[in-house]
């Protein structure tokens, strides 16, 4: 691991994931319980990165490395989720297979970047609200082991007395 690699773990943490899902989730509620429906990609970029980071939280905490996070799933939720369903012995798999359809079909807007940046044609997005409703279902299940992780990491970088 170089430097910068070094740097970003000691910054990169669940408990800051979760907290970053839990602002972006808010900020597309605001779009969306304001009625500015004409602004969807704003709001479905929101949602994107809320399951993202929502996901990778949940991952980081689980021991995945921020490598892993990086290369191997990058920007694409599909993976994340599916990596997610496969940590042995958790709660929220049932929640992530009952709206893997969902996660996917933003997916396809998602990692290709197109509510950053504008491609033409004809589009089918998943329902806003199945999408708010699995962030609300999950947030609460991955925010305590986000927390968990933080006191564990807090713990170990503790200088120990001998």
């Amino acid at each position: 691991m170089n430097d910068a690699e070094a740097q970003e773990a000691q910054r990169t943490t669940a408990m800051g994931l979760i907290t970053d899902a839990k602002n972006m989730l808010q900020a597309a509620k605001i779009l969306h319980e304001f009625g500015v429906r004409t602004v969807k990609g704003p709001t479905y970029y929101l949602l994107g990165h809320a399951i993202e980071v929502a996901l990778k939280s949940f991952l980081l905490a689980n021991g995945t490395s921020l490598t892993v996070l990086r290369k191997r799933i990058g920007h694409d939720l599909g993976k994340a989720a599916r990596r997610a369903i496969a940590v042995r012995l958790n709660t929220l798999t049932p929640v992530v297979q009952e709206y893997l359809g969902y996660i996917e079909l933003l997916n396809v807007y998602y990692e290709a970047k197109e509510f950053e940046y504008r491609v033409t044609g004809l589009k089918s997005y998943p329902p806003k609200e199945k999408l708010f409703e699995f962030l609300e279902a999950i947030i609460p299940i991955i925010e305590p082991i986000a927390f968990q992780a933080l006191k564990q990491r807090r713990t170990q970088s503790q200088p120990h007395a001998t």
